[in-house]
């Protein structure tokens, strides 16, 4: 069941003071279908930025929420647990991709070549899975680095020191 909304639609908000402005943030949803409204395209964007591919990234988010359905009743932080299920299935789907790739390699035709320009996604796909989760969620979610930390279950400093050399190896990347 797929349900639209706006990605706020429906929901109470709250601000948090984060890189000098206000930005606006969902209060914790009392139901699973409010949550399933504001949160479905929110995480779809952050998936797609981690799996670079739409249709991956509703299959991820989905198989997210499916996730969380179940375990509704004894959730006390659904949207922090939602975001854990969308990182975590992204690598799932990073991890198969890279072995289609090897699989491929081992037995690819020479006569075929493929050529795709996006330079975005192709110098975000150079980084390490949660290097490019950290930079994902921090730039594009906009999430502080406690919550961050959080998602990847890693401490606040190693989140720090992550998006600096995940930055550092973009810069190569894009200067080359």
């Amino acid at each position: 069941m797929r349900i639209t909304g706006g990605a706020l639609a429906g929901a109470q908000l709250r601000t948090r003071e984060g890189a000098g402005e206000r930005m606006p943030v969902e209060v914790a949803a009392t139901t699973f279908e409010d949550l399933f409204r504001g949160r479905y395209e929110p995480m779809v964007r952050v998936a797609f930025l981690l799996v670079g591919s739409r249709a991956e990234a509703e299959d991820v988010v989905q198989d997210a929420f499916a996730r969380i359905e179940l375990r509704w009743a004894r959730l006390d932080n659904a949207e922090g647990y939602l975001r854990r299920c969308v990182v975590n299935r992204s690598y799932d789907v990073l991890r198969r991709r890279r072995l289609e790739q090897r699989f491929r390699l081992l037995h690819r035709d020479d006569r075929t070549t493929e050529l795709v320009a996006d330079e975005l996604g192709d110098a975000l796909a150079s980084l390490a899975p949660k290097r490019r989760a950290a930079v994902v969620l921090r730039y594009y979610a906009g999430l502080p680095e406690r919550e961050i930390a959080e998602v990847l279950r890693v401490r606040p400093g190693t989140v720090k020191s992550m998006l600096h050399r995940a930055l550092a190896q973009l810069r190569e990347v894009i200067d080359r």
